[in-house]
């Protein structure tokens, strides 16, 4: 029961895979391209288009004197990660943070047109996950969260004809 995540900044999106297809899909949007901005400008990782502020966490961790850090969005960009040009950035209506917002429920459908997307995020809803949203990070999933990321992020990958899963849960 393992975290899923390495750090803060997993989530769904980069659990498996889909964020790079997606950040690719905002960078061949008219908009973006007229404003020269590459795939790197929609990741939260790295310094292009993320938030100055937070580095594309979202939230600010304020140092409390003999009581426990607070947790606080980002006064910069409100939570949203990325700066407001990249924000102001649509693929069908959404920014590439209202995408983040989607639960896998919602994303799915979102997607649906998309083969490999469709794919990766159906496998989430399968395995009861289709209520968290695609930026969730992952260091908050619960213990069962973490094993039905795990077991879905396995099961998205296409299976070659040697796949053999032994699943043992003693009830």
């Amino acid at each position: 029961q393992a975290q899923a995540g390495r750090s803060s900044r997993s989530c769904i999106a980069t659990l498996c895979d889909i964020w790079e297809e997606i950040r690719r899909l905002f960078s061949k949007t008219r908009e973006a391209r007229a404003k020269g901005m590459k795939s790197q400008h929609f990741s939260f990782n790295s310094g292009e288009g993320r938030c100055p502020e937070c580095r594309g966490s979202g939230i600010r961790n304020v140092r409390m004197n003999f009581l426990p850090d607070a947790v606080i969005s980002c006064p910069t960009c409100h939570g949203r990660r990325f700066t407001e040009a990249v924000c102001n950035i649509h693929f069908r209506g959404k920014s590439v943070a209202d995408i983040l917002n989607l639960r896998v429920d919602e994303a799915t459908e979102f997607f649906r047109e998309f083969h490999n997307l469709h794919r990766v995020l159906t496998a989430f809803q399968s395995v009861g996950l289709g209520y968290v949203t695609l930026g969730q990070p992952a260091t908050t999933f619960s213990g069962g969260e973490s094993q039905r990321a795990r077991l879905a992020s396995e099961l998205a990958i296409p299976p070659n004809e040697h796949t053999l899963y032994v699943l043992d849960e003693p009830t």
